[in-house]
Order: C-alpha cells, then sequence, then structure tokens
C-alpha cells in the first residue's frame, strides 16, 4: 500500500528510472495563438466589411436621390416637349392664319410670289427649329438620372410667359376642332408621328 501511494507522489521516482521534467510547458510546445498571419487576416476581414457597410449605405443613400433626379427630369422633359409643341403651333399661327396679315390679300400681284417664298421660308424654319428640339426629347444625349439631363430642357420664363399672353399657355396647349377646342398631350408618340409621318401612314 505504502508502494501504490508513493508512486502517486509527483517527486517519487523508482530507482534506476530516470527522472521526467514534470514542467507541462517544457513538455508541450506552447501554441501562439495570435501570430502574424491570423492578425492580417482578421484586419483584412474587418477592412472588408467596413467597406461593404459604406458600400450598402451610400446605396441606400445614392438610389432615392438619383430616381427623384430622374422623376424631375421627366417633368422637365414632358414639359420641354409640350413648349416645343405650343411654340410651333405659334409660329405657324403667326404665318397660316385666315386673316392674319401675313395673308396674299392686299399684296400686289407684283409681290405674291416674293411674299410665299417668305411664308415658306418662316414654316420651313419653325419646323426645323421644332425637329431639332423634338429629337432631343426622343433622343437624350444625356442619361436622365444625371443633374445635366436638366439643363437639355430647360425653358426660359420669357418664352413661356410669351406663349402664354398669346395664347398658348401650358395648360392652353389646345387645338381647334370644329366649335370646341380639344386639350393635346405631347407624347412621344405625338412627336414620332409629326417627325416621321411616313411611318404613321405605313403603320396605318
Amino acid at each position: 500500500m505504502m508502494s501504490l501511494v508513493m508512486l502517486m507522489l509527483p517527486r517519487y521516482v523508482p530507482e534506476g528510472v530516470p527522472s521526467l521534467p514534470i514542467s507541462i510547458s517544457a513538455t508541450i510546445p506552447r501554441r501562439t495563438y495570435c501570430d502574424e498571419e491570423s492578425l492580417l487576416l482578421v484586419l483584412t476581414l474587418s477592412i472588408l466589411t467596413q467597406l461593404l457597410l459604406v458600400a450598402y449605405v451610400g446605396f441606400g443613400i445614392l438610389q432615392p436621390c438619383s430616381l427623384r433626379q430622374r422623376q424631375l427630369n421627366e417633368w422637365h422633359r414632358r414639359r420641354f416637349a409640350s413648349f416645343i409643341f405650343r411654340r410651333l403651333l405659334r409660329n405657324l399661327d403667326d404665318v397660316l392664319a385666315p386673316g392674319h396679315p401675313a395673308g396674299v390679300q392686299g399684296i400686289p400681284a407684283t409681290k405674291r410670289l416674293e411674299h410665299c417664298l417668305w411664308v415658306s421660308g418662316q414654316v420651313d424654319n419653325a419646323v426645323q427649329i421644332f425637329r431639332r428640339d423634338a429629337l432631343k426629347v426622343l433622343h437624350p444625349c444625356q442619361d436622365l438620372s444625371s443633374h445635366l439631363a436638366g439643363d437639355l430642357y430647360f425653358v426660359l420664363e420669357e418664352e413661356e410667359l410669351e406663349l402664354t399672353s398669346a395664347g398658348y399657355g401650358y395648360t392652353d396647349a389646345n387645338v381647334n376642332a370644329g366649335n370646341h377646342a380639344a386639350k393635346v398631350e405631347v407624347t412621344e408618340e405625338l412627336l414620332m408621328s409629326l417627325l416621321y409621318p411616313e411611318r404613321a401612314v405605313v403603320a396605318e
């Protein structure tokens, strides 16, 4: 019994048996938990997490702004389309309206040809200006989500007031139809039919 107790003692070494070191640190190699590679990995993951968080927050902030900018530019685009249509009507009425001073009544026969050429030039000029601006509506050269797109459809207040005072206001974009006036919505389809009437004929 005594021999069993002595064997259990930490310092007991039987005779003839070399003693073993009892230090755990000497027998078990120390494990390095925070070596250089692990630290770099942790730092890399932390940086990537921060970047993803910043990108997510930035997307959440910029996306609504981009949507609002697009909606605002779409409104300017529709208003500009209405403006150029009303301007075309006003310019054509100034030249071709019945009873207008631009008519041939009262013009000497020797000058009627010259007057007709002048009227034709005025009509052609009005149509070409309309075509130029209508193409900007149908084929924007800027993304409608950008701030630059708003500059394409800028309308001077003086020009808008001039049309309004002449009866071609934004809320008065009407075309006479018999004895009543029919309001015209200036859509892309309408602009396409005015720019390319031959396509409308083929479609019919």
